[in-house]
């Protein structure tokens, strides 16, 4: 069961810390789409049951067979729809939902399955309207603030919104996701670009500081950060998120340019110091490394991600009897 998910998500592109996060949603949501219908919430090893098996061991060929038996049945469409959405066939799976939704217009999980088929299928008007519909169904629940299905039904209603150029209702939508999980990388830096495309720089660099607190190497966030350090005229901080590009794609000895001079133009800003001691990490530079994450410490004790930094490179240090 378990490797049947693995195998799934190895097929989609994770080159891409929201490729990833994307892909479990997707996931998470299929199965949660299930569970919505049956009553009680389930995680990744466990499935609601049709009978003695679940909709994912169930082959495709018996779940169309249930279909064909009661056509009329939705929670036995809807299931079908969550097993080729787990499947990468969106279309397949937007087929079943609309079949439900035609004659239950209000099936939650028709509608969140819908939704999130449009956007695979690149279809982000078409996605608002059953997106919309199932946060309005869910949004004021008592468990709404811990609501994973909401979570990521606000993620690809924001996305759609991104894409059809409204980025303000795009960022009230996703910023309605952090407020479900706070922690949630993709989501923060999706709420930047809109505030980008929405002509505020400033908030949103914001969310893509957040951002890279979570995920250091998370590339398309600095490249936002360009962005906005360009509308802004920062040139200073254009060129640590340069560096920090350049780190995430690999380029350490790009990195190493662009972030010691931001280094050196910038010398009360701690993140330029931890870029710059990743880089030396990469680099084999362990001394140099040493002392750039120290003086970011001291300008930010509090830096999770450069205290990580620290401990490692004091125990390879050691380790090498350095």
């Amino acid at each position: 069961m378990i490797e049947k998910l693995k195998a799934f998500v190895r097929k989609a592109d994770l080159s891409t810390p929201q490729g990833i996060q994307r892909m479990i949603w997707i996931v998470a949501v299929a199965l949660l789409a299930n569970v919505m219908l049956f009553g009680g919430y389930y995680y990744w090893d466990r499935y609601v049951h049709i009978g003695d098996k679940s909709p994912i061991e169930l082959d495709i060929q018996h779940l169309e067979e249930a279909v064909r038996a009661d056509p009329q049945n939705p929670d036995t469409r809807v299931a079908l729809a969550e097993y080729y959405l787990g499947k990468e066939m969106p279309a397949e799976a937007l087929g079943q939902a609309n079949q439900v939704l035609e004659a239950y217009p209000e099936h939650e999980g028709a509608l969140l399955i819908a939704g999130i088929a449009h956007t695979r299928l690149d279809q982000p008007e078409e996605a608002l309207e059953p997106l919309e519909m199932f946060v309005s169904l869910r949004k004021d629940e008592p468990m709404a603030h811990v609501d994973k299905a909401l979570e990521a039904a606000y993620y690809f209603l924001g996305e759609s919104y991104l894409k059809v150029e409204r980025p303000e209702d795009a960022a009230e939508a996703l910023e309605a996701a952090i407020q479900i999980t706070p922690t949630d990388a993709d989501a923060l830096y999706q709420v930047g670009m809109a505030y980008n495309a929405a002509g505020q720089p400033e908030k949103a660099l914001e969310y893509f500081d957040r951002a890279v607190r979570l995920v250091p190497d998370f590339v398309e966030v600095y490249t936002g950060m360009i962005e906005s350090y360009t509308a802004l005229e920062r040139s200073d901080y254009v060129s640590y998120a340069r560096g920090m590009q350049a780190f995430s794609q690999g380029d350490y000895e790009t990195a190493q340019t662009h972030l010691e001079y931001a280094a050196q133009v910038l010398p009360d800003y701690a993140p330029a110091f931890l870029g710059l001691a990743l880089t030396y990490e990469q680099l084999g530079k362990l001394d140099l490394a040493l002392i750039s994450v120290t003086h970011a410490l001291e300008l930010e004790p509090d830096n999770f991600a450069a205290q990580q930094t620290l401990g490692r490179l004091q125990f390879t240090i050691e380790s090498k009897g350095g």
